[in-house]
């Protein structure tokens, strides 16, 4: 029969439920034909279809109890299953509320009854992997995220690629390794950045090796230790080894996000003993409308082993306060200021500096993404300083480039340039230097 029959079928009443208004002549003869697309549909699984053959087998033969049979059970089923579409659709809004509240528990417990819909599920699956990967369960967040990046929502799909690759390099247990080269054209600098004589360029290799532990995921208790080495093609007195750890709590709330953490670190120059720190550090972040506000300050306490450096030693203080803006889902902007103080032995060499910061974001495609800031710094020295002959005043431009290439799962690759420009009223302090290097990362969630 000519399908355009049902369509107009269709058009010609209001709901494939309600009523079904006979015609003036009932014609069982003419209802056959109709009653064979109805079956067909009806065994295909075309629900709509069949619905609006059956009606019109009854409008032509009104006593057709076959019809009357076959509509009231797909009206039926549809019926229920519009009723449990409709739960779904109510469990992924109250799922969403709840996340928001950071109850994670029954947002979880709704998101996967909003799994009964197969329209909902690849959003359902998305939330479902956010909260396993809060939770530190990266085997189950990336078997979410899959579900989830088969979405036809462009940009559901891609968020939740970009987490699935975060799953499987993150969880409770997880390793990172980095091996990378770079250029120093000025490797002699004092622990305060202050130009040495006898520096001067060179190679470098950089090795790095991290064991980070979450028993509880994002939320609160973790661990680190790591390991690093710096070693120069010509000058190996400078080459740096170290190694270091941390304990701290972290705090995922429903708006506020923070972090409090102790650390200590030692640190060996050509070999010998150099450097040994401890730190303490608290960080929050919190959204306050269109921006995020994030701050952090930190104190470290350095004892210089070397007695070049001596004179260096004592309490280091920093802080920070920024606000970041996503004008789209793919650019970050972010503007703030810092600030750091170093009460040191040697009062000459005390100082406090402050100044602003600009950074951004960008992601360029899925797995690409270039990161930037700009930075300047107004040094004024506590004292004067005798064997200067001045009370010191420097500056500092810094800038800085990283471009990030995903290329594959648990692999990267990390392209780098950093500028600082010193200037002073000391002539002779006033110096550049240029970093510019290449890194291959490793990451990867063991537990």
């Amino acid at each position: 029969m000519n399908p355009g029959l049902l369509v107009a079928a269709l058009l010609a009443e209001p709901g494939l439920c309600g009523p079904v208004t006979p015609l003036a002549s009932p014609d069982p003869a003419a209802a056959a034909p109709y009653v064979e697309v109805a079956e067909a549909e009806q065994a295909a699984g075309d629900t709509e279809t069949a619905l609006i053959a059956w009606r019109e087998v009854l409008r032509r033969d009104p006593r057709n109890a076959r019809a009357r049979a076959a509509l009231k059970k797909l009206c039926r089923d549809d019926s229920v299953a519009e009723a449990e579409a409709e739960a779904a659709a109510a469990s992924l809004l109250s799922g969403l509320s709840l996340l928001e509240r950071g109850e994670d528990a029954a947002a979880a417990a709704a998101f996967h009854e909003a799994l009964a819909e197969p329209e909902l599920q690849d959003t359902a699956s998305f939330f479902l992997g956010v909260l396993a990967l809060r939770e530190g369960r990266a085997d189950d967040a990336g078997t979410f995220f899959d579900a989830a990046v088969a979405s036809p929502d462009e940009g559901l799909a891609r968020r939740a690629g970009e987490l699935r690759l975060r799953a499987a390099r993150e969880g409770r247990v997880s390793l990172t390794a980095r091996l990378g080269g770079e250029y120093d054209s000025n490797v002699d600098l004092a622990p305060d950045g202050t130009r040495r004589q006898g520096g001067s360029a060179d190679g470098v290799s950089t090795v790095l090796a991290e064991l980070s532990v979450r028993p509880w995921g994002q939320r609160g208790p973790y661990a680190r230790v790591s390991g690093n080495y710096r070693g120069h093609l010509s000058f190996s007195s400078f080459d740096l080894a170290g190694a270091g750890g941390t304990l701290g709590w972290a705090h995922v709330g429903p708006a506020l996000q923070g972090t409090v953490e102790y650390g200590l670190d030692y640190l060996a120059l050509g070999g010998a003993p150099y450097l040994l720190a401890h730190r303490l550090r608290g960080a929050a972040r919190v959204p306050v409308g269109p921006v995020v506000m994030e701050g952090s300050a930190a104190v470290r306490r350095e004892d210089f082993l070397v007695t070049a450096f001596d004179g260096y030693s004592g309490w280091r203080g920093t802080t920070r306060l920024d606000a970041e803006w996503s004008p789209t889902e793919s650019l970050t902007l972010s503007a703030g200021w810092s600030g750091g103080v170093l009460r040191a032995y040697d009062l000459a060499l005390g100082f406090f500096e402050h100044g602003p910061r600009t950074g951004l974001s960008l992601d360029l495609r899925p797995g690409l993404r270039v990161l930037g800031e700009v930075g300047y710094s107004l040094r004024g020295y506590q004292n004067f300083d005798n064997p200067l002959g001045a009370r010191r005043e420097d500056g500092y431009l810094d800038a800085s480039a990283v471009l990030e290439w995903d290329v594959a799962m648990h692999w990267s690759m990390q392209a780098s340039v950093g500028w600082r420009g010193a200037s002073s009223n000391v002539p002779e302090l006033a110096y550049g230097r240029f970093t510019g290097g290449l890194a291959l990362v490793w990451s990867r969630g063991v537990f």
